[in-house]
């Protein structure tokens, strides 16, 4: 395993998992369009989770929405899903990291696993990257068909435009992903030549009880008494 490139892969990890908890508790999934407001003094923030009307004094005013989960939007409750989910596995990708990083002394004397727990928490980093970009991508589209459908129909209701946290969510896909996959590099496990294979394995046994024949048969053999040498 390779120290200093599963550190890099963790660094950018959890900087994923920072966005990632950004993005998803900030009002901001979409905004109001301001071009076509009467008063551009109020502009209207929303996220999955709170609705929050900000004036130009400095005020927000915010309230949550009637139900947690069950009776919401479809995009609302993809959303949440995917960003918990998002939210879970980086929890565990970091708890995993901890055990299976090189520069750790956990597991130290059975290195094998210790690579396994590496992969493990690099692949729960790849996926929490790729739900929270899966999240803010549905939502950003979502966003983009109410938007035309408005413009289509000349209607004169409210658009809205993509706010901040879908692009924090994009961030953290792809600093996720990628730090997963660095950390994944850095974490493969390479057998040495006398190492569990060779010891554990029939034919390693055999290859090796060959090796000492053939070193035995040129060792040196002392004779009677004799200071000569022979070589059997």
């Amino acid at each position: 395993m390779n120290g200093p490139v599963q550190l890099v892969g963790l660094a950018m990890s959890i900087i994923a998992l920072a966005l990632t908890m950004a993005s998803t508790f900030m009002p901001e999934w979409r905004r109001n369009d301001p071009k076509d407001e009467i008063i551009e003094s109020v502009i209207r923030h929303q996220g999955i989770w709170l609705r929050c009307l900000a004036y130009s004094t400095g005020q927000w005013q915010c309230d949550d929405y009637d139900a947690f989960f069950l009776g919401l939007p479809v995009q609302l409750q993809t959303a949440r899903g995917l960003a918990i989910f998002s939210l879970v596995c980086g929890f565990f990708g970091l708890l995993l990291s901890v055990v299976g990083l090189d520069c750790t002394k956990c597991v130290e004397d059975n290195q094998k696993l210790k690579s396994r727990i590496a992969l493990a928490a690099s692949a729960c980093w790849v996926l929490s990257g790729f739900t929270i970009g899966v999240a803010v991508s549905y939502y950003a589209n979502q966003v983009v068909q109410d938007y035309q459908t408005i413009i289509f129909q000349d209607d004169s209701g409210q658009r809205y435009v993509f706010g901040a946290s879908l692009f924090l969510g994009w961030g953290a896909m792809a600093l996720g992903m990628l730090g997963g996959l660095v950390m994944m590099c850095g974490s493969f496990y390479v057998e040495s030549e006398d190492g569990d294979y060779w010891k554990e394995n029939r034919v390693g046994r055999g290859v090796r009880r060959m090796r000492e024949s053939f070193r035995e048969s040129f060792r040196p053999v002392s004779t009677n008494n004799k200071r000569n040498v022979d070589y059997v």
